[in-house]
């Protein structure tokens, strides 16, 4: 299960902090509006907690990132810089919604689906966006869920599925209405398919669908009317984490769990242990294959990004054993352009193929400031008081 260290609570200002502040938007009149209400914007500090990313389908440059905060950031120049667009939730939110699943719309690329859960609490939901993330409104079908995944099917955009605590549930007319695809409570199978971390549909065929819990791999071949367990060669209770299926060839699926990497070459049937990631590395949270070289595997771990050319024969770690990676993405447009969204880096760039990585994070902040320093002025210089 990923988990997200929990913050103390919001910090209140005190007089002089409030103080402080009033002497800055003195000093500063275009930060008033007409109506005279006071506007904010962000300075950073920069980086932070980044979850998932998504690009516009088409527009490998327009990206979407979510943070641990209920905040969507946008990047119009391939996560060069970014810039918040929205918040995912109502007002009484307390903010610590974790944005963990985003989906650009195939069809509608101003329609955006994300998942949300909070750490160390069963609720959540499932938001969607019809002006591009600005604004956003709970899907009710799932209010309250902790949604954990969510996927659309590449031969139809009608179909999308998500994964929650409880199963998984699918969406045949767009996201509009949603039915549980997996076994209701009173069946036995109830007790297997839940907790559902990760989804992958099959490229060619919207019926095929593989759920990854947290203790072992599920398959529908009906879109859902019925399961079986596709667990032979995978160490009993583990957590899947990422699943993905090769484009050309899905019957190659690949999936990363608490127990390391699997590779099946017969749809999940069989699946044999990719060896080469250390035991200390094996929670990976996501994988990716590269778009231009299909036997290109990145392994995003908690001890680093891993990758392998040779279809998992061999792997090499890329990055510092310090950097925990929660997603990967490749632009198809620039070969060897990687970012990971990580834990307290944010985003990470590498336009080498992965030899070299910097922070990308100008415009994204997702720090929890918990203290402020009152500040007053000098001959037009601010000093710390």
């Amino acid at each position: 299960m990923r988990q997200v260290k929990r913050f103390s609570p919001r910090f209140r200002l005190s007089l002089p902090l409030l103080c402080a502040a009033c002497l800055l938007l003195s000093l500063f009149p275009g930060s008033r509006t007409a109506a005279g209400q006071f506007l904010w914007r962000s300075i950073g500090p920069y980086g932070g907690d980044a979850r998932a990313f998504a690009a516009v389908p088409g527009e490998p440059q327009h990206l979407y990132l979510g943070d641990t905060d209920n905040w969507i950031f946008e990047s119009r120049d391939a996560g060069v810089n970014w810039m918040r667009v929205g918040r995912v939730g109502g007002t009484e939110d307390a903010g610590d919604l974790i944005v963990d699943s985003i989906i650009v719309d195939a069809a509608d690329s101003h329609t955006i689906f994300v998942g949300v859960w909070r750490s160390y609490q069963s609720d959540g939901g499932l938001y969607v966006s019809h002006d591009g993330g600005k604004s956003w409104k709970t899907i009710q079908a799932l209010h309250g869920q902790s949604v954990r995944s969510l996927a659309q099917a590449p031969s139809d955009a009608n179909v999308l599925v998500a994964g929650t605590l409880e199963g998984v549930f699918r969406s045949s007319d767009h996201g509009a209405t949603w039915s549980r695809i997996s076994p209701p409570p009173e069946d036995p199978l109830s007790r297997e398919i839940h907790e559902v971390e990760s989804l992958a549909i099959d490229p060619h065929k919207p019926e095929i669908i593989y759920a990854g819990t947290w203790h072992l791999p599920w398959k529908t071949t009906d879109g859902g009317a019925h399961w079986h367990n596709i667990k032979q060669g995978v160490i009993d209770d583990s957590d899947v984490f990422s699943i993905i299926l090769d484009p050309e060839r899905p019957s190659i699926v690949y999936v990363s769990a608490c127990s390391g990497i699997y590779k099946s070459e017969n749809g999940g049937e069989l699946f044999h242990k990719i060896q080469g990631i250390p035991s200390t590395a094996r929670r990976t949270r996501v994988l990716m294959q590269d778009v231009h070289h299909r036997e290109i595997v990145y392994a995003g771990t908690t001890e680093g990004l891993y990758r392998t050319k040779d279809a998992g024969r061999e792997w090499q770690r890329v990055t510092g054993p310090d950097v925990i990676v929660n997603d990967i993405y490749l632009d198809s447009e620039h070969e060897g352009h990687i970012l990971l969204a990580t834990d307290r880096s944010g985003v990470l760039s590498s336009v080498d193929g992965g030899v070299t990585f910097a922070q990308s994070n100008e415009g994204f902040s997702a720090r929890k400031v918990e203290a402020l320093w009152p500040i007053h002025a000098i001959r037009g210089a601010f000093l710390p008081v």
